[in-house]
């Protein structure tokens, strides 16, 4: 049981303007029907200011302080997270590379009286979480590197063109770049029944047709389904680190990454 209370979590996010902690009342229902046609219409909602500015001041910090620590991933790959297919058409989106780089810090790594640790513990966010993406029951990750983590872009860093592999993704942003570091997608460019390729193949080479561009104010919690939503994080430039968190959820409990996941964005198993 999650016995955090109210205060602590009303010093971390404002609940007085997003009534996560009230979600049977009128304001909190309506909160989270809001939710649920933004991701219905576009695939994404956003809530700005969710995170107090002492709580990103001190999230901030911890991320500067464990850049040391941080995993750095630097790696070339297709839209769908896989090894690009050589022998594939020039017209295939799986010939086409994309570039990944990013620092992360796992989860164990997270301080104990972090606001991010005391936020994704909390069970009103992860019940809130899951009445916005209209899941019958959500669970935070079990996972003791991958459940929440901190990820720092550096001058030249990026997350190319992808797919997702889960149904949804939860972030908040903490600090954007300097330049660059734009988070832009194409809703709903492929479906289960539709791969949608040459729609694909054509974004990717540089079709800004059907673009967005999500928000980077820092404090933002973002819940996007991006696993028919091609998306990308463009190449941050400038001095500033672009630093966010990422919030890991499944509707199954006691979920975890596999070990080859886990060696791959952490360098290490637990």
């Amino acid at each position: 049981m999650n016995t955090l209370t109210a205060t602590a979590i009303g010093d971390i996010l404002d609940l007085d303007r997003y009534p996560l902690d009230r979600l049977d009342s009128p304001r909190g229902q309506l909160l989270v029907e809001s939710c649920r046609a933004a991701l219905r219409f576009e695939g994404a909602c956003q809530l700005p200011g969710l995170l107090k500015q002492d709580a990103i001041e001190k999230l901030v910090a911890e991320s500067v302080s464990k850049q040391g620590q941080a995993y750095k991933t630097d790696n070339t790959h297709n839209v769908y997270f896989e090894a690009p297919d050589h022998d594939a058409p020039s017209t295939d989106p799986s010939s086409l590379l994309q570039h990944s780089s990013k620092k992360a810090v796992a989860w164990d790594l997270i301080d104990a009286q972090s606001p991010l640790r005391i936020a994704y513990e909390w069970d009103g966010l992860t019940n809130f979480i899951g009445q916005a993406m209209e899941a019958d029951q959500l669970y935070r990750y079990a996972d003791p590197l991958g459940a929440c983590s901190l990820m720092m872009f550096e001058d030249g860093d990026e997350l190319g063109w992808h797919f997702d592999r889960s149904p949804f993704a939860v972030t908040l942003m903490l600090q954007p770049s300097a330049e660059g570091g734009e988070y832009q997608y194409f809703h709903r460019l492929r479906s289960s029944e539709d791969e949608n390729k040459a729609g694909v193949a054509e974004r990717i080479n540089g079709s800004d047709e059907g673009r967005i561009k999500l928000s980077s104010e820092p404090g933002t919690l973002s819940m996007f389904r991006g696993q028919y939503s091609m998306h990308r994080v463009t190449p941050v430039t400038g001095g500033q680190l672009r630093i966010n968190a990422v919030l890991a959820y499944s509707e199954k409990p006691n979920d975890k990454l596999n070990t080859l996941t886990q060696q791959l964005f952490y360098g290490r198993s637990a």
